[in-house]
């Protein structure tokens, strides 16, 4: 296509660049191919070749960058070769200022929160165009101190990272609306913080709404002089409509758009148990993310099952303890819980979670842990969810491991109930390869069956990963792999069951 040549010509420009005195040009780049489908769909052989390139041209106090991304298939649906993001940079140590395309939070997120998901590659449902989910901005950021003063300055048309720029010929635009806003933070004694945001928000209609927020962090023992002993407390409200004097008395009817967030961690020697709190109403504007209060899992079928925030309608809290005990036992206990009014009903999602993790004290040629979780998430009709797993690392040399992976999820879903299995077997050598077996097994009715008994799907792929040489690595595939929830970092995304080849070229320079 056409559009590809300004993007090949503008990264030629940036490492042409490079030879400056005193410039640097930096980059990764992500290839990745795929051949096969949605299990049950045809054709079987469906191909789709994806690439993302990332540039970045420093030099003194400026910095240029730019994205390429590019997707082709079998199919021909929706290709594209464009540039997806491009900025230009300068900075000093106490200014900042970037117009382009950008990141930015004002506070913890509750008036707006724009970030990537690195490596992150969705494939748009129903519509086969795949993409890097991005939440950024495009516009202009300025970023200020001036001793204990930190102010933010944003403008722009922001984007929700929800759709493919191969569908924006089709009317689809990726941007819409228009934000402005920004923040001032006072920093005092002891390391803490109050401040104020604000922000306008069109929506892509004629009527814009204004939010703004009220923030402070503080601890009150480090202040008193207290070492041995630390508890930093935070505490943030966002209203929204409303005047400042609203805001004062912590009005949070039900005809007030509202947040309110609240923190604070005790932390004793090698012990720390965390508290907060949450009461967000009609609160969801498309740029902001909220603080959800659920744990994030590295467990698979509990990352799968992570609860996701309603920032419509939802109250609760979260409370995490841990700690270490003899013998190299590391305790960890989470008890979260939210309520919620989804349209036509009240629901609540309630997690008690016990992990224990323990490692050989002498050698460490072993290490081994053991989770278990029981809840309920009404949000999506789960009433009952148990679940418990298993795993353990071997260290065969100081460079060869073996690790083994067992977990099991039954739920209740409405008047159904089902199982999930999963199991993985890994063999490493640190800093060059591994070589992964991973099964599924489940019963969910929402899988279509494909074993005899007519009751459980299974899933089985050979995962693999290997250093090419210095920053160049690929990951490898094939097999079966179950679709559904994923979260990184805290975001939660859906990913679509796949049944084929995959392999993902990676490289950085």
């Amino acid at each position: 296509m056409s559009r590809s040549r300004p993007a090949l010509a503008l990264a030629a420009l940036l490492v042409a660049a490079a030879g400056s005195a005193g410039a640097q040009v930096s980059g990764t780049n992500i290839l990745e191919f795929q051949n096969g489908n949605i299990p049950f769909t045809l054709p079987e052989n469906r191909w789709d070749l994806y690439e993302q390139l990332n540039l970045e041209y420093r030099r003194e106090k400026l910095q240029l960058g730019l994205r390429f991304e590019s997707d082709r298939s079998s199919d021909d649906s929706y290709p594209y070769d464009l540039v997806t993001q491009r900025f230009a940079a300068w900075s000093t140590d106490d200014l900042r200022f970037r117009v382009g395309n950008f990141y930015s939070i004002l506070g913890r997120g509750l008036l707006h929160r724009s970030f990537e998901l690195p490596g992150v590659v969705l494939d748009q449902p129903g519509l086969r165009s795949r993409y890097a989910p991005s939440r950024d901005v495009d516009g202009a950021l300025v970023e200020a101190r001036h001793g204990r003063v930190a102010a933010l300055a944003l403008a722009g048309s922001a984007n929700v990272g929800n759709t493919s720029p191969g569908l924006e010929p089709v009317g689809l635009e990726r941007y819409s609306g228009e934000i402005l806003g920004g923040q001032v933070a006072v920093e005092f004694a002891g390391g803490g913080q109050v401040g104020a945001g604000y922000l306008r928000d069109t929506g892509g209609g004629a009527t814009s709404r204004e939010y703004g927020t009220g923030f402070a962090a503080i601890d009150l023992l480090q202040l008193a002089g207290v070492s041995a002993v630390s508890l930093p407390v935070y505490l943030e409200q966002a209203i929204g409509q409303a005047d400042f004097g609203d805001w004062w008395r912590f009005d949070t009817g039900e005809g007030t758009p509202h947040a309110l967030y609240a923190a604070a961690n005790l932390i004793v020697g090698g012990w720390a148990l965390s508290a907060e709190w949450k009461d967000y109403h009609r609160f969801r504007l498309g740029t902001n993310d909220p603080p959800s209060l659920v744990r994030e899992q590295s467990w698979s079928l509990l990352n799968r099952a992570t609860h996701v925030l309603d920032a419509d309608t939802e109250q609760g809290f979260q409370l995490e303890g841990t700690g270490s005990l003899p013998g190299g036992v590391d305790v960890t206990a989470n008890l979260s819980r939210s309520d919620g009014s989804p349209p036509g009903r009240t629901a609540r999602f309630e997690e008690h979670y016990l992990e224990l993790h323990v490692a050989a004290p002498a050698d460490n040629r072993w290490e081994a842990g053991v989770f278990f979780d029981r809840g309920r998430d009404e949000f999506v009709f789960v009433r009952d969810r148990e679940a418990f797993g298993l795993n353990t690392t071997v260290r065969l040399s100081s460079l060869l491991s073996v690790t083994l992976d067992l977990e099991r999820l039954d739920a209740t879903r409405g008047p159904e109930s089902f199982t999930d299995f999963y199991y993985a077997a890994t063999l490493a050598r640190a800093g060059t390869a591994s070589l992964s077996l991973v099964m599924e097994r489940t019963s969910d009715p929402q899988e279509q069956p494909d074993e005899p008994d007519g009751r459980y799907r299974r899933f089985l792929a050979g995962v693999g990963s290997v250093r090419l040489a210095e920053g160049h690595d690929m990951s490898l595939s094939y097999g079966s792999r179950r679709g559904g929830r994923a979260c990184t970092a805290g975001t939660c995304y859906e990913v679509l069951s796949f049944e084929g080849l995959e392999v993902r070229l990676t490289s950085r320079f």
